[in-house]
């Protein structure tokens, strides 16, 4: 049966916007879908690493990204009073790691995106409806200012995130579950005095969190990770509970002094960890609609980005018909899992208390565990 598109995505940031890119610079047709009008924003971790960068090398945008924000060529950490700084491990040439605003990393990839010939992107097109013949997805319908629309394709991806709409109507069966033990919040800073260096910042305090992240635009993003037990507290007046936790810090609270909160205070308490099986007949889930991890450890860009590569090299396979459906997708979920299982059953384990992790970081170094 002829379809309309190889590949219909529902959802263009990081994951679908360079499955998209990657398929349509291999030949494929495919329509992406988004509800949102870039520029946009989103809520949303962004900080990340070497895979994401690889990622980017490959969808082509990697000299926009790079360029966008300070390169953190180190790490500072802070655990309890006791410092220690380290230069970032290089992987394959890439020695440091990025934090860029979603607003600006999002349009740089789907400017990528409306550079492909093969990808039609269409903006404020909300996805409704899967169609269905025989068991099987085999299309999508859509609507936007102008309309109701439909059309076919040999698969449709759900990458469109946390609340996913396409996950929803397929009902994945769920492989592994964390419930929520975490709540995050940030905010950007303008004039906070850089370290020497610039570095991703690091301050554990018993089992609180927070970060100093260098990122685009002079900004500088602040984000704090606190037990889920505190949320209701927190969310009362979470700017003024961020800044107690902040003016707390012998090390952070000086440089706070001449600098100003530039944006809200945003943030959430409601996300567990998650793997779905992502993939039944005629569909396949790729980014947060398939994988989700809790905030705290600022994983979801580089899986994402990651997954998004090997999902267009699936795809690929299948179009070309070099695999069937089922070996294509065994190849997809496989390495998926694999990929990130380390990151994953880490990112669970440590959400429930954080001190097991930077207690296990002092005694490495020799240093005293103080009880908090």
């Amino acid at each position: 049966m002829n379809r309309d598109y190889d590949a219909i995505i529902v959802g263009a940031r990081v994951a679908g916007s360079i499955t998209a890119a990657l398929l349509g610079a291999l030949g494929h047709k495919v329509l992406l879908l988004d509800r949102a009008h870039f520029p946009s924003d989103t809520l949303s971790t962004h900080f990340f690493r070497s895979p994401a960068l690889k990622a980017f090398q490959r969808m082509g945008v990697f000299d926009q990204v790079q360029r966008a924000a300070p390169h953190l060529v180190k790490t500072f950490t802070d655990v309890e009073g006791h410092t220690w700084s380290d230069p970032v491990e290089e992987d394959d040439g890439l020695d440091y790691l990025m934090c860029v605003r979603r607003i600006t990393l999002d349009t740089i990839l789907t400017g990528r995106v409306q550079e492909v010939s093969n990808v039609e992107f269409r903006q404020g097109a909300r996805f409704t409806e899967l169609i269905r013949e025989n068991g099987a997805v085999i299309g999508a319908k859509w609507r936007d200012a102008a309309g109701e629309y439909e059309a076919t394709a040999r698969v449709i991806v759900g990458a469109d995130g946390f609340y996913s709409r396409v996950a929803e109507l397929v009902e994945p069966e769920v492989e592994q579950f964390e419930p929520v033990h975490r709540a995050m919040y940030y905010t950007y800073f303008q004039g906070l005095v850089p370290r020497e260096n610039p570095a991703a910042e690091f301050y554990f305090r018993g089992d609180h969190l927070a970060y100093v992240f260098p990122t685009d635009a002079n900004r500088t993003l602040v984000a704090v990770s606190v037990p889920i037990s505190e949320f209701e507290q927190f969310r009362k007046d979470a700017k003024h509970e961020m800044m107690s936790m902040l003016e707390s810090l012998p090390a952070l609270a000086p440089r706070l002094k001449p600098a100003e909160v530039v944006a809200p205070v945003k943030g959430a308490g409601n996300i567990p960890c998650y793997q779905r099986v992502p993939y039944g007949n005629g569909w396949v889930l790729a980014g947060d609609s398939g994988q989700v991890f809790d905030p705290w450890s600022g994983q979801g860009i580089d899986h994402a980005s990651q997954h998004a590569v090997i999902l267009a090299e699936a795809l690929h396979d299948l179009f070309e018909d070099k695999k069937e459906w089922g070996d294509a997708m065994f190849s997809y979920h496989s390495l998926r899992n694999s990929s990130s299982r380390r990151n994953f059953e880490s990112t669970r384990k440590f959400a429930r208390d954080l001190r097991r992790m930077s207690h296990a970081a002092l005694k490495k170094r020799g240093l005293k565990v103080t009880q908090s």
